[in-house]
């Protein structure tokens, strides 16, 4: 059966509508149509639109199997590689706010709390290194290594006494390596004998299941 022309719903032949009782009757049976939001809009043109033939790298460290736990040890994933682009340059920004700080507050020579200004210059070229070097692991996406530089510089802030900008630096270092932990030790026993990725291992398995040969087999139907 046809659809139901919105200018004529009842299909009789002989009815006439104008202009606007035609944009009427479009409005009605537009109207049950959901409609996407303003968020929806936002969200599908500002964001690619997901594949959904496309493995799924998000998923958690338990959850992957087979090639796809051997591309995630690899490499970082798009999430663990953004959050290393966001705190890069964040990084840096705390390493010129915390270097300043120091040598406004810097009490003067007598004192025994003085600290040399070339002593405040290497260690801002240390932070700088480190800031670099987080967003420089982002980009090759080696999860391991920005793991750890991230921890040793949240380690160095924290040593300076500023806690609020340390700890975070800290908790994101240890997320990266316990996350690499976490997919090494799945790797390591999804490829070992008798584990659940064998299937995708390029390695000889055994048939424990006796196959006759051929003529014995022949010989048998024969008789």
């Amino acid at each position: 059966m046809p659809p139901a022309d919105p200018d004529n719903p009842r299909g009789d032949t002989s009815l006439k509508l104008g202009p606007l009782q035609r944009f009427y009757l479009k409005l009605r049976f537009n109207s049950g149509a959901s409609k996407p939001s303003v968020m929806d809009r936002v969200r599908l043109a500002a964001l690619k639109p997901e594949d959904p033939d496309a493995p799924s790298r998000a998923r958690g460290a338990y959850e992957l199997s087979g090639e796809e736990l051997v591309l995630e040890e690899k490499r970082a994933n798009d999430k663990e590689r953004a959050i290393g682009l966001l705190v890069g340059p964040v990084a840096t920004i705390i390493a010129f706010l915390v270097i300043h700080e120091l040598v406004v507050h810097d009490p003067a020579a007598p004192n025994r709390l003085h600290v040399n200004l070339s002593t405040y210059s290497d260690l801002f070229i240390v932070l700088m290194i480190l800031s670099f070097g987080i967003t420089g692991m982002a980009l090759w996406r080696k999860r391991l290594y920005l793991g750890i530089i991230t921890s040793l510089y949240g380690l160095a802030i924290f040593n300076l006494h500023y806690w609020g900008f340390g700890v975070p630096f800290v908790m994101v270092g240890a997320w990266y390596l316990v996350r690499t932990y976490r997919l090494h030790r799945n790797l390591r026993e999804s490829t070992a004998p008798g584990g659940d990725g064998t299937s995708f291992v390029s390695r000889p398995v055994s048939n424990k299941r006796y196959t006759p040969p051929a003529k014995a087999r022949s010989r048998r139907s024969v008789s």
